[in-house]
């Protein structure tokens, strides 16, 4: 089924200049973080800086320059859950998981995994939102979804 429109954009409101820009995930080290998204990832550096004894550094994906992934990384982060799978990890408040759009979830996770990347889930499709899903996870448990439109209609 193919996603409903979106409702109508409201200019009037006070919070009509708020655009998503970057997350962020706190790492242990910056230069096995900057590693995993540059030297596996394909993600490129637009930006590093120091934050007090941290480094942090704003990295993109290959092909596109308005969405970052924020490094926070240095001395005191503590070690997360990490959860088996995707359900297990619906269990926990707060954070879950970052979505990735592709063109293809297969031929994504061929090439993770060939990479060493931990695929934590087989693909599986929703059709009520038309897509093909799986997620991986970093080398520090943090979970990623890869999501692929579909176009299935069903009735």
């Amino acid at each position: 089924m193919p996603l409903p429109a979106s409702p109508p954009v409201d200019p009037t409101s006070p919070f009509a200049s708020m655009r998503g820009h970057h997350t962020a995930i706190r790492y242990p080290n910056f230069v096995a973080a900057r590693s995993f998204w540059v030297d596996v990832m394909d993600w490129r550096v637009l930006q590093t800086w120091p934050y007090g004894e941290l480094t942090l550094a704003y990295v993109s994906p290959p092909a596109q320059d308005d969405f970052h992934l924020e490094i926070l990384a240095g001395p005191g982060a503590a070690p997360q859950q990490v959860y088996g799978d995707v359900d297990a990890s619906l269990a926990a408040s707060g954070f879950n998981h970052v979505c990735l759009s592709v063109d293809s979830v297969d031929d994504t996770l061929a090439v993770l995994r060939a990479r060493g990347v931990d695929v934590v889930n087989a693909p599986f499709e929703i059709d009520d939102i038309s897509a093909r899903l799986a997620f991986f996870r970093d080398p520090w448990g943090n979970m990623f979804e890869l999501s692929e439109r579909t176009g299935h209609v069903h009735p």
